[in-house]
């Protein structure tokens, strides 16, 4: 299982700094939506400057005009970039087409889908690299959330999958367990006192 980080971050100078201090422990480094929106597609080809040997992930949530923001990012500097679950299959199809032409990857990202392992069937079909079982910060807040849905969920759909929404050090055993294929820390790592032993500790218990 591959160990992605996720940098919920605003600036390039932020997302530089945390990426300098966790790269060495994860494989997937992930600018998260908020960062893409705040400092632009730059921050993606400025991470992936400085650190070529990482998978880097345009967390770009596209609704709409799949192949066109697809190609952006990618010519920024992306290996995968996200496609929401709820877009049209054209809008998904679309954005594949774009990464079969740079040789990259889209991730289908199910947040707010309520049949999670129908469509993440459908767009393992459509040729996603794999699908992120995805609770938001938002619907992580609510009072009763847990994870086991997501991982149960996973399990269920029988396809490349990552988890994001809840996973830290005592869930990281669960949701290897699962089967995913890739772990995706947020705020676990980028909220903790020390980051780079967060990323540390993590990757040790996947291996």
């Amino acid at each position: 299982m591959k160990l992605q980080v996720a940098m919920d971050l605003l600036t390039v100078e932020d997302a530089l700094e945390l990426a300098g201090k966790v790269a060495e422990h994860v494989d997937i480094i992930e600018l998260g939506t908020p960062l893409i929106k705040a400092a632009g597609l730059s921050a993606v080809t400025a991470v992936k400057n400085a650190h070529p040997d990482k998978i880097v992930f345009a967390d770009m949530k596209t609704m709409d005009a799949g192949e066109l923001e697809a190609e952006i990012a990618f010519k920024a500097g992306a290996d995968l970039v996200s496609v929401l679950g709820s877009a049209d299959d054209s809008t998904i199809v679309g954005a594949i087409k774009a990464a079969k032409a740079h040789n990259k990857g889209i991730v289908v990202d199910l947040i707010g889908v309520l049949n999670k392992v129908a469509r993440a069937r459908e767009v393992r079909a459509l040729g996603a690299e794999f699908v992120e079982f995805h609770a938001g910060l938002d619907e992580q807040a609510q009072p009763g959330f847990d994870l086991n849905g997501l991982l149960q969920a996973g399990e269920e759909a029988k396809v490349p999958f990552s988890v994001a929404g809840g996973v830290n050090a005592s869930t990281i055993e669960a949701v290897q367990q699962a089967g995913a294929d890739v772990a995706v820390a947020g705020s676990a790592i980028y909220s903790a006192a020390d980051p780079a032993l967060a990323a540390k500790e993590l990757n040790a218990a996947i291996a």
